[in-house]
């Protein structure tokens, strides 16, 4: 049973990217997390939600939803070819990405400012489980601890001991991060850093047309 589950909160983004990557999924059951479903494909499931401020911990409460062989999809990845062949990964622990393109030191950078500490080396925007509970119950034994502690899920996933897989290098790149722009070979493409760089998106699309016109 292949489940894909995305969370769409507040404005950042629309009910078109989530049908966008519904579309791109050959899921058995797909999920949305949201607190807005007008305008979602009908075949989508709904789980309805009232978020946090910023919503960084939904993926956490996500964990707990006891919805199992699941991938989850953040809405600023881009799906380049089919992704069935994840399921054949080993589920025995969860799977998350790897962020090969920061440098090994990077987590145990220390700082007199408090969001410029417990760095992390993972990235959430896909992750994948066959059962990850045991993560959401060790955030709900102190919630608020975790939050003031953290900046964020991806530190807490990263700095609290808990195992991981991490998926292949070859699967998934980061197209502002990972050095070399469009990678038509991996399966998955993170537009992480467009609160800071602009519209990665339209970036990709137009280094996508130069690369169908270079053929």
């Amino acid at each position: 049973m292949k489940n894909v589950i995305t969370l769409k909160y507040g404005n950042k983004y629309s009910s078109s990217d989530v049908n966008l990557i519904y579309k791109k999924t050959n899921a058995d059951n797909f999920y949305c997390f949201t607190d807005d479903p007008s305008g979602l494909d009908r075949n989508i499931e709904v789980v309805p939600l009232s978020h946090e401020i910023d919503g960084y911990w939904e993926k956490i409460k996500i964990l707990g939803s006891g919805i199992k062989n699941a991938l989850y999809l953040d809405l600023d990845v881009i799906i380049q070819k089919p992704l069935d062949y994840l399921w054949e990964n080993d589920l025995t622990k969860p799977w998350i990405c790897y962020c090969h393109w920061k440098p090994k030191w990077f987590p145990n950078h220390k700082d007199e400012r408090w969001s410029y500490n417990y760095l992390s080396l993972c990235n959430s925007s896909v992750l994948m489980w066959h059962d990850a509970t045991h993560i959401y119950n060790h955030y709900m034994t102190d919630p608020d601890y975790f939050m003031v502690k953290y900046a964020g899920d991806d530190r807490f996933l990263h700095h609290e001991n808990f195992e991981f897989n991490y998926f292949a290098e070859k699967d998934i790149y980061s197209f502002l991060f990972s050095g070399q722009g469009y990678q038509p070979d991996k399966s998955i493409c993170l537009l992480n850093g467009q609160d800071r760089f602009g519209d990665l998106r339209k970036q990709y699309n137009d280094a996508l047309s130069l690369h169908k016109m270079g053929k």
